[in-house]
């Protein structure tokens, strides 16, 4: 058995002994029979009437959490909060909150109708005051429940790309290619554009562009730029690089090399790497009086040519 069984199963036993030898039965009205202590003083009916309901909740809560939540969602990460983390502790919430109702109306004698009617006032005026904060919160139930990402995946969202660190009860937190924190409000994500660049798989498929002028042999530069493209760390050879040509313009023709690989991570420093083995290829062939270049032809006439012409 595990530390947390074990300290499961003891909270478990304390709260049925709270129950059963210190509470009186009206306290506890669902109950037939009770084992109720002499020794105790009259002042301790209340405060361990509380204890007890209380000890209740955080008991269900552990027993969610060691038999289904993590059956449900895994264990987390190490060093990566889990994205279930925000449904867990609202059902957690709910569980201390129907406790709390409880003890008002068993323990303090409160009425049902007006606990619910102060309530509700209660949560009106929190509505207003807190409407923003609210929306982030509700927007991240939604994320939890619809899961579009998790911690560790990669995502762009209206532009601007990073890896998911953690989702809260009001934001996320991404850590961006400059290696800087992004805090996005729930509410924020869920209006705007997402990709996620790790599912429904690693692989990934992007592209760099080789500008080259007319004249050449096609079928030597596309094995040339593909043996280049599989140089480079991280670029897989199963798919293979693909070299299509993308625009023809009136100077030069513009080539794409299109390549897959599994390193989201690592994909700006691949494609810069795949630039260079392309260019230093190109540069060491036959094919290095294609490389675009910027020329300037300058006619010089002889002295006085230009007056004698006039």
């Amino acid at each position: 058995m595990s530390r947390e069984t074990r300290r499961f199963v003891w909270s478990l036993l304390i709260s049925i002994g709270l129950i059963y030898t210190v509470l009186e039965p009206r306290h506890v009205p669902f109950m037939w029979t009770y084992l109720i202590s002499p020794y105790l003083p009259f002042w301790l009916d209340k405060p361990l009437a509380v204890l007890a309901w209380f000890s209740l909740a955080w008991t269900a809560a552990s027993g969610f959490e060691l038999f289904l939540w993590r059956r449900l969602y895994g264990q987390s990460l190490s060093g990566v909060p889990r994205q279930r983390k925000l449904f867990t502790d609202l059902f957690n919430v709910m569980l201390y909150v129907a406790a709390a109702g409880i003890v008002a109306v068993e323990v303090f004698d409160q009425a049902p109708t007006g606990l619910f009617a102060t309530s509700g006032i209660v949560v009106i005026i929190l509505g207003f005051a807190l409407q923003q904060l609210l929306g982030d919160i509700f927007a991240g139930v939604a994320l939890n429940l619809e899961r579009p990402f998790k911690a560790g995946d990669w995502i762009t969202m209206d532009g601007t790309q990073g890896i998911v660190l953690m989702t809260n009860w009001r934001s996320t937190h991404l850590r961006t290619r400059t290696m800087d924190l992004m805090v996005v409000p729930n509410a924020v994500i869920g209006r705007a554009k997402l990709i996620n660049h790790s599912q429904p798989q690693l692989r990934h498929l992007d592209s760099v562009e080789v500008p080259l002028q007319y004249g050449f042999d096609e079928a030597v530069l596309r094995q040339m730029l593909k043996d280049a493209a599989l140089t480079v760390d991280g670029v897989l050879s199963d798919p293979a690089p693909i070299i299509l040509l993308h625009e023809m313009r009136p100077v030069t023709m513009l080539w794409r090399i299109y390549f897959f690989t599994d390193n989201f991570a690592a994909l700006v420093i691949m494609k810069g790497a795949i630039l260079n083995a392309a260019y230093s290829a190109l540069r060491s062939s036959d094919l290095a009086v294609y490389l675009p270049r910027n020329e300037t032809i300058l006619h010089l006439d002889a002295p006085g040519a230009a007056i004698q012409g006039s």
